[in-house]
């Protein structure tokens, strides 16, 4: 097995005031293509706030990591806050591997606070984490299971700030187009 298993914190302003922003961001779909690695899954059984997102990446050139993450999406307008919480109410993930490949089920959730900082701008506190514990490739089978997991730790670490990272880039540039079409 491969242990991945991280967290992010971060913080960034918003140029609107939070009642926009937080409808922004509760646009799921939407927020959805601006977290790089991870897309929607259309689920038909899915309720209006559930959802299956799927991370997937190419890890060391040739690894393919697939983990599919079931949310509920609480929107909690009086906190002013936006929760993506695991679920397990869709139809299970069957762990597959391969030579180069592993898919599985993970757990995936994040938080944004938004806080107000005048009618113009908005502080977002926006927090994720996902963790899964994929089997490994079958090309890894020689590789010792402690140097498997120091090096999953440290992707699955770079890999959830260039998450977030590339999120808060990709929706604040997005956010004019957006605006335009409301």
């Amino acid at each position: 097995m491969i242990k991945i298993a991280s967290s992010v914190k971060i913080s960034f302003n918003f140029p609107a005031n939070w009642e926009t922003a937080f409808q922004y961001y509760s646009d799921i779909p939407r927020l959805v293509t601006h977290l790089p690695h991870i897309r929607l899954v259309p689920m038909e059984t899915a309720a209006e706030n559930e959802y299956r997102l799927w991370y997937n990446t190419v890890e060391l050139g040739r690894y393919h990591i697939h983990v599919y993450c079931d949310v509920c999406v609480e929107l909690d307008w009086e906190q002013r806050i936006i929760r993506l919480l695991p679920i397990q109410n869709f139809p299970a993930i069957p762990t597959k591997v391969t030579v180069n490949a592993t898919s599985t089920r993970g757990y995936y959730s994040s938080e944004g606070r938004f806080l107000v900082i005048d009618d113009k701008a908005t502080r977002i506190e926006y927090s994720l984490s996902m963790k899964a514990t994929p089997p490994r490739p079958k090309g890894m089978k020689f590789v010792p299971g402690k140097i498997v997991d120091a090096v999953a730790q440290n992707i699955t670490t770079n890999r959830m700030k260039e998450i977030a990272d590339g999120f808060i880039e990709s929706s604040v540039q997005g956010f004019p187009q957006w605006k335009d079409e409301g």
